[in-house]
Formats: C-alpha cells, sequence, structure tokens
C-alpha cells in the first residue's frame, strides 16, 4: 500500500516512523511504501516552537485521562526504543500557586488525579528546594509535585522520527507544501504539491496540524479546528526563549503568571497563559517583543538573580480542536485525518493506533475521536 503523510511535526512524523517501522520487526507490509511531505523541515512548525509539555495533568474526564496516560507509557517504550535520547526528558513537573482560589483549585486537581491513579502530590518548601533550588515562592503557597512528567525537545524529536522513518524505508520530501487532494470519484487518489507534480496514495493521511483545515477543504471537508485569525483567538500563543543559563531550572515549572522549563540551547522556554490570550495574528511585531520582555521580567521573580536575556520570541499557532479532543480517523475513501492538540503527548500513541487501524484492525481506542462527530 502506498501511504501518503502530509506534514512532518511530531504527529506526523511519528506516524511515518510507525508506518513504515513494521511491529514485529521484520519487511513493512507487501506493497507498503511511506511519503511524508514538509513545507520546510520535520519539526520546524508548531511542535518546534511549543512549550512541548506531555502530561496528563487533569482529571475532569477519566476516560481521556486513561488516553493520556496510555499515550505517556507509549513514550516511555518510544524512548527507549530509541536509546533514551536526551532530546525527552521526563524530568517531572512543579506546579505552585499562593490565591486562594488556586489553592483549593490546585488541591482538587491533585486529589483528582490520585484518584484516578496518577502520581500526584502536595509537597512543602524543603522538598521543592531539592528539586528546584534557584526558584522562589511565596511564604505559604501550595506546591504540587507531577514526577510522571515532562517535555520534549519537540524540532529534535520530529527530526529524529524522520530520520529513522528514512532508515526504514520511508521517503521524506522537504521544501514542498501539499496545496490539495486529488480525488477521483469519491475517493483520494494522493495530493498535488505547490510545484505542480501529484504524489499519488492508496492511502492519504492528513498530518496538517493548523493547516489542515485549508487542505481538507480542498476534498469539500470541514475540520472543527479554532481559527487563529479570530481576533483574541486562543490558537495562537507565545514562547520565548533566553539566552543559556544551564542548570536553573531541572524540570518543568507552573507559577501562576508563567511557565518555564529547561530549553534546547541551555536556557529556558517562557510562556504565561494571560500573554497567550492577547496574541493573535494581528498583534504587531513590536507587541510580540514586549510580550517576551515581560516574560523575562517574570522568570526574574520566581528564579532571583537569573542573568540571562531573551533570545528570541516566537510565534506558535496551536490545532484547537474546538472541544479540546484529538480529530482522528477516516473522513472519505482513501483519506485519514489526524489533527490534535497536544500533539507532543499523544504522537507516538496516536501513531501506533493508527498503524493498526489502517491495516484492518479497528482501534476502539480513538472510538470518541473520530473526526465525523460533530456532524
Amino acid at each position: 500500500m502506498r501511504i501518503l503523510v502530509i506534514g512532518a511535526g511530531i504527529v506526523g512524523t511519528a506516524l511515518a516512523d510507525r508506518l513504515a517501522r513494521p511491529a514485529d520487526g521484520g519487511r513493512a507490509g507487501p506493497g507498503d511504501a511511506v511519503t511524508v511531505v514538509e513545507e520546510l523541515r520535520p519539526g520546524a512548525g508548531t511542535s518546534g516552537t511549543s512549550y512541548a509539555w506531555f502530561n496528563a495533568n487533569d482529571p475532569a474526564d477519566p476516560a481521556y485521562h486513561r488516553f493520556r496516560t496510555d499515550a505517556l507509557r507509549t513514550w516511555g517504550d518510544w524512548a527507549a526504543g530509541l536509546g533514551d535520547p536526551s532530546w525527552y526528558r521526563p524530568v517531572g513537573n512543579i506546579a505552585w500557586t499562593a490565591d486562594g482560589d488556586g489553592k483549593a483549585e490546585l488541591a482538587a486537581r491533585v486529589d483528582g488525579l490520585a484518584r484516578l491513579g496518577y502520581t500526584a502530590r502536595l509537597i512543602g518548601g524543603d522538598r521543592l528546594r531539592e528539586l528546584e533550588p534557584a526558584v522562589r515562592v511565596p511564604d505559604g503557597a501550595l506546591i504540587a509535585h507531577f514526577p510522571d512528567e515532562g517535555f520534549v525537545h519537540g524540532g529534535l524529536a520530529a527530526q529524529a522520527l524522520a530520520r529513522r522513518a528514512q532508515e526504514s524505508g520511508a521517503r521524506v520530501v522537504t521544501g514542498r507544501r501539499a496545496v490539495g487532494l486529488n480525488v477521483d470519484g469519491g475517493r483520494v487518489t494522493g495530493a498535488r504539491l505547490d510545484d505542480g507534480r501529484d504524489l499519488d496514495a492508496d492511502l492519504t493521511i492528513c498530518a496538517a496540524g493548523r493547516h489542515a483545515p485549508a487542505l481538507l477543504a480542498t476534498a469539500g471537508i470541514v475540520l472543527p479546528l479554532v481559527d487563529p485569525s479570530e481576533p483574541g483567538s486562543a490558537a495562537p500563543c507565545l514562547v520565548a526563549t533566553t539566552t543559556p543559563v544551564p542548570g536553573v531550572l531541572n524540570g518543568l515549572m507552573h507559577a501562576p503568571e508563567l511557565s518555564a522549563r529547561p530549553a534546547e540551547n541551555g536556557g529556558l522556554v517562557l510562556e504565561a497563559d494571560d500573554i497567550d490570550a492577547g496574541i493573535d495574528d494581528a498583534v504587531p511585531a513590536d507587541r510580540v517583543e514586549a510580550a517576551g520582555a515581560g516574560l523575562l521580567a517574570r522568570a526574574r521573580t520566581l528564579i532571583p538573580g537569573l542573568s540571562a536575556d531573551i533570545a528570541g520570541v516566537r510565534r506558535c499557532v496551536r490545532p484547537l480542536p474546538v472541544d479540546g479532543y484529538p480529530l482522528v480517523g477516516p473522513q472519505l475513501p482513501g483519506l485519514y485525518t489526524v489533527v490534535t492538540h497536544s500533539g507532543i503527548t499523544l504522537a507516538p500513541y496516536l501513531a501506533e493506533l493508527v498503524g493498526r487501524e489502517v491495516h484492518g484492525r479497528p482501534a476502539e481506542e480513538l472510538a470518541p475521536y473520530r473526526p465525523d462527530r460533530h456532524g
């Protein structure tokens, strides 16, 4: 079977890797040939610019929580198979708050997660100082530790998965954008590239993230993603990185006004929900730069004596399904869609499940997340 994967972010490269690398360690299925197409390079888009936190940190929907914990276990298996790469960082996550309502919310979250069997615990200041010596929090703050969470360096992860896919025989086409799906008699037969070439396929998998709605629209399909161009849209966010300050943070830190973690360059990655809320496609560059300076000021409050400066500020557009849940499954004959928020958390697990489905073994785990559930 000829399989075309459109998009080489973390989801697309995980799919290409899984589909090119048979589970039994032998050859791929008879006639299988995997091609992945990416406009820039693997991991150059959202996957390489996002905060990239893998977690199952929300107990509100127990079924989806279990789906995510299964994904975390899959990440551990994949990382072991890749030789425990340095870009996979299961280093734990700490959250704290000093606000009364925030304390009640955090305590309830820890309790709810613990009831679901997730490792979540409240810790004291002494334990915080053991885990993150450079961080300072107010006296009386409520502090929670989630040791099984972590992050990946998304660009490096996508590149590594693309390389392994190639080693298994996949073809990776970069520098070309898929501009439309080719449809013949109601069946998708591949995609047309921006240079006019057609790539034919028996199965086309749309893993184009934020660009998926435009691509699928060429086949008359509406994908329910949050529109990043709408004023105040939740899809865009702003992520800043600092100059190198190795060892300042060991894991992820979620403070009331700042999320921070170690960066690929030895600096920090910084993000804040309230700043994200003002970052849409219409925001001018000077405001983006000013937001980066604001993130650094918050980081210096969290980490007294921090000597880093801002190295770069990036706008990241996340593919956000309107109801928050993944969109995974067939949409037309010859077409399968895999688009989700939390791609960093879910990518290897989705790849395993989709790998079963495209070879005729339905995955019950995906039943709640079909794209047509909104129809």
